[in-house]
């Protein structure tokens, strides 16, 4: 099933309650636009390759959602405007699944895990 892949950084000074609030928002907003969050992954906090906003470091967040250009417009509008997200990006995908499968993967395997290792 085609959809998005959506990338979202979340400043590391934010409580976890507070990125719950903000992820239900976007589920609920996403659900209000004929979209749907298939998943959701924590990536957790990780080092940016360059300052942002003054900050070192982000919290991850990555959404795998159905095909909905309504929900994705509406949901890079709270990204935009909610001062605690530092950095997005979404693409569309052709298999959700699939590249869920492949995050999942790389994240548990390989180049990803080794990385969160070696902290």
């Amino acid at each position: 099933m085609q959809g998005y892949e959506s990338i979202f950084v979340v400043d590391p000074n934010v409580t976890e309650e507070d990125q719950q609030t903000l992820l239900e928002k976007l589920k609920k907003l996403a659900s209000d636009n004929d979209g749907k969050v298939v998943n959701h992954t924590l990536w957790g906090r990780r080092k940016l390759a360059y300052p942002v906003k003054k900050r070192d470091y982000g919290i991850y967040h990555v959404l795998y959602m159905e095909r909905s250009p309504a929900a994705l417009k509406a949901m890079e509008n709270v990204y935009r405007l909610d001062e605690s997200v530092i950095k997005w990006q979404s693409v569309m995908v052709e298999d959700l699944d699939e590249e869920f499968n492949k995050f999942e993967k790389l994240r548990n395997e390989g180049s990803l895990a080794q990385s969160l290792t070696d902290r």
